[in-house]
């Protein structure tokens, strides 16, 4: 995973594309109680670029496993979306390099993965589901 916080002033002025630094991950999901890092405890992250918050998001979930079944249970709770093809790409691989450390990924597994992290707009999902709703704005 890069440390760069940008790949390119084009990236940032057409996406608003900048990356968080692991400290700021680290700090930020420090001020998580404990106890939300169960492997079934969803979340998702709408702008993942690389997965640097879904990777440190696992590595707490890993910590926390006892079976081979928590494992894929931390696995089938994250999602991530981001508007890049190739931070998308990035991010699965991330992830199953995680996995690696602690387990052999199945095939299903991968599947997972694949499934669960996205290349979409997620301001338009936004957007659409407000409006689904009745909420405009």
């Amino acid at each position: 995973m890069s440390n760069a916080q940008i790949k390119s002033k084009e990236r940032v002025e057409k996406f608003a594309e900048v990356f968080t630094a692991q400290r700021e991950v680290e700090a930020m999901c420090n001020l998580i109680p404990d106890e939300m890092y169960e492997p079934r405890t969803t979340y998702l992250e709408p702008t993942c670029g690389e997965g640097i918050f879904l990777l440190e998001i696992l590595r707490r979930k890993f910590k926390r496993c006892k079976s081979r079944k928590d494992y894929s249970t931390a696995i089938n709770s994250i999602y991530g979306m981001d508007i890049q093809a190739d931070n998308v790409k990035i991010t699965i691989e991330n992830i199953i390099s995680l996995c690696e450390e602690y387990f052999k990924p199945s095939k299903a597994d991968i599947e997972t993965i694949n499934n669960h992290i996205i290349m979409c707009d997620s301001l338009k999902i936004m957007m659409l589901l407000n409006a689904l709703q009745g909420d405009e704005k």
